[in-house]
């Protein structure tokens, strides 16, 4: 993939490193993530686990909502 930066157009350089994968600029040092089909960093195992308490709550939440 041949991707230009957003913030000065000069092609930018794919850096693969696990979690901080993605495209680096060597003019201005932009960091993007766009070519890695999203426009956020993905996700850590910490990350994760937090989402997943939170959507266990709100499950929770819901129930006892229900059974009013």
């Amino acid at each position: 993939m041949r991707c230009s930066c957003r913030v000065c157009g000069a092609y930018m350089v794919q850096s693969e490193r696990g979690l901080e994968s993605g495209c680096r600029c060597p003019e201005c040092f932009n960091v993007c993530t766009d070519c890695m089909g999203t426009a956020q960093k993905p996700l850590t195992a910490e990350d994760i686990k937090n989402r997943e308490a939170l959507l266990l709550l709100r499950l929770d939440e819901e129930k006892r909502e229900h059974s009013l």
